[in-house]
């Protein structure tokens, strides 16, 4: 009784943030959904699951997380642009969604058919191989790769999305030749890796620390402009001559022609979920917090267009 109390009172305390409160007060109406477009285990659910218990308190509802993979991340996007635009049905975005507005494999397309909410995450990513392979250094590899072409079978989620087009755009930069290995999640990708079906993949570092330090993973090169704080001794990709250093977005959206006051309301709700303890120590727990994480609805936008044009030029480059 008294949890449900504190819920209530704390949901009124944000409609008084917010311009329209009177009209935000009766949302949401029933429980939420948050369409996650990848299989259960990887980074993009793991991140969705993270926050939801946090976002629950603040909206005073029960949210249902769907995992949807497929498509490379376009089927889940598609599932959301055929609900209606109340703001209960949510897409959970990366950046697998900005390579498909440059390179479209539906008619339904990110800028055209949804708004953003708000961006909840920017993850470091590295390029990582299986402790069973020879590969030591990220010099080993590329030297593999040279002298054995398309035999290197790097994994990724999204064909086609961010995985696939990070990978190429990378192995392209190194001047070598790979095979690109779909997966559905990034608990299989792993378990590929650990398997010995696969040489590597360009993962999150926030879901493979548990089996780096294990030794089971062994990181290569961390894909940043710095080093990470856990893996001091692996170089980045700028030390070692590959100019790739972006991260991995991770954030929400609602379908276009969703009410602005909720699109508003919604984005608040995620910046005062990221600040409860439980969220701030996974934060912590899994060094998410050494890149900013929340962008608002206005940079988060601007941050969409961005990326879109930034990929644009990435495709370009690498030939795709």
């Amino acid at each position: 009784m008294i949890r449900s109390a504190l819920n209530i009172l704390g949901y009124l305390a944000l409609t008084l943030l917010l311009p329209g409160s009177a009209w935000t007060a009766a949302y949401p109406e029933r429980h939420i959904e948050i369409i996650v477009p990848f299989g259960v285990g990887g980074g993009s659910d793991t991140a969705a699951r993270a926050i939801v218990p946090a976002l629950e308190k603040v909206l005073g509802t029960k949210i249902v997380i769907t995992n949807m993979p497929g498509g490379g991340a376009t089927k889940g996007m598609i599932h959301v642009a055929q609900q209606p635009a109340d703001g209960h049905t949510i897409l959970a975005i990366t950046t697998s969604h900005f390579i498909d507005a440059v390179k479209p494999k539906t008619r339904v397309s990110l800028l055209q058919d949804f708004v953003p909410v708000a961006r909840y995450q920017l993850d470091t990513t590295g390029i990582l191989v299986g402790a069973k392979t020879p590969f030591k250094t990220l010099k080993d590899l590329i030297d593999y790769g040279k002298k054995n072409p398309r035999q290197l079978k790097f994994a990724g989620t999204s064909p086609g999305g961010w995985s696939e087009i990070q990978t190429l755009s990378i192995a392209k930069l190194a001047d070598i030749q790979i095979t690109f290995v779909p997966y559905d999640s990034g608990a299989e990708i792993k378990a590929a890796m650990l398997g010995g079906h696969i040489h590597g993949a360009m993962e999150e570092l926030a879901e493979t620390l548990p089996l780096i330090n294990a030794g089971q993973i062994r990181a290569l090169a961390v894909i940043s402009e710095s080093r990470h704080p856990v893996l001091p001794d692996v170089p980045t990709t700028v030390e070692q001559g590959i100019k790739h250093t972006k991260g991995l977005t991770r954030g929400f959206a609602l379908r276009k022609g969703s009410a602005p006051e909720r699109v508003k309301f919604l984005a608040e709700a995620v910046r005062k979920a990221m600040e409860d303890p439980s969220y701030k120590k996974f934060e912590q727990e899994n060094y998410l917090h050494i890149r900013k994480g929340y962008l608002p609805l206005d940079d988060f936008r601007k941050a969409w267009e961005e990326e879109v044009n930034s990929y644009r030029e990435i495709l370009k480059g690498a030939g795709l």
